[in-house]
């Protein structure tokens, strides 16, 4: 750049811009603007975590009536095969419920013996015990992603008043429950093919009880194997969450 004394003997300062020069930065600006990550200011706060990078607000789970988010790539890859124990653990409670469904309907239909409020018991089971799991299976999830202690020190809870309650529908003969025990028990004088499929369907549903109490037991002793650090105390569980 061209120089001009400012005074006789002064020091030599850079002479003004001419209009050629300007027009010329101007076109460099132009053809080479900065990027957007210098402009914006940069963030004071940002997430972090395993589980930052999830949109929890997301509603996509169960498919037919998203009330949760769940998407299992998200998920990190130490913590997917845990989570998928979890997830199968929900589909045990809601299967045999199913079953049970279905067989207390084909007895009532097909037989004399079986009351019509042994079917609403049974449909009952079926739309309070599921939601019951996934509201479980989400605390679990989200307090071994996120993760939040107080949240799996919930899920702990749950699911074992879950496995506790698979060991009594396993069992017990009461009602419209075909525990193991109602093979001993005098629950329904049938005879012939009706007989056969009700023992088929009493073993079914008993072994089906019993695979998710296992599994419970399985997810409660995984989670208190993790070891969770929370951020504060609103997250803090009244109790250790890892033994």
């Amino acid at each position: 750049a061209p120089f001009r004394q400012s005074q006789p003997g002064g020091m030599a300062v850079p002479a003004a811009p001419t209009a050629h020069g300007g027009a010329a930065a101007l076109g460099r600006s132009a053809r080479d603007p900065r990027p957007m990550t210098a402009i914006l200011p940069e963030p004071r706060v940002r997430p972090s975590g395993p589980g930052a990078g999830i949109h929890w607000e997301d509603y996509n789970y169960p498919a037919a009536f998203p009330l949760i988010h769940f998407d299992l790539p998200e998920v990190p890859l130490k913590h997917r095969r845990p989570v998928r124990l979890l997830n199968m653990a929900l589909f045990l409670t809601t299967l045999p419920c199913l079953a049970n469904l279905f067989s207390t309907f084909v007895l009532w239909a097909g037989t004399d013996q079986v009351p019509t409020s042994w079917l609403v018991q049974s449909f009952l089971h079926l739309i309070l015990l599921p939601p019951t799991a996934l509201a479980t299976f989400y605390m679990g999830y989200r307090g071994l992603v996120a993760p939040d202690p107080l949240l799996a020190h919930r899920f702990q809870l749950a699911q074992l008043a879950l496995a506790v309650l698979s060991v009594c529908f396993a069992l017990l003969p009461l009602h419209c429950v075909n525990g193991l025990l109602t093979l001993a028990a005098s629950k329904l004088a049938l005879a012939g093919s009706m007989r056969v499929y009700w023992s088929v369907a009493v073993v079914v549903e008993s072994a089906l009880w019993v695979l998710s109490a296992c599994l419970g037991v399985v997810n409660i002793a995984q989670l208190r194997r993790m070891s969770f650090l929370p951020e504060s105390s609103y997250n803090s569980p009244p109790m250790k969450a890892q033994p």
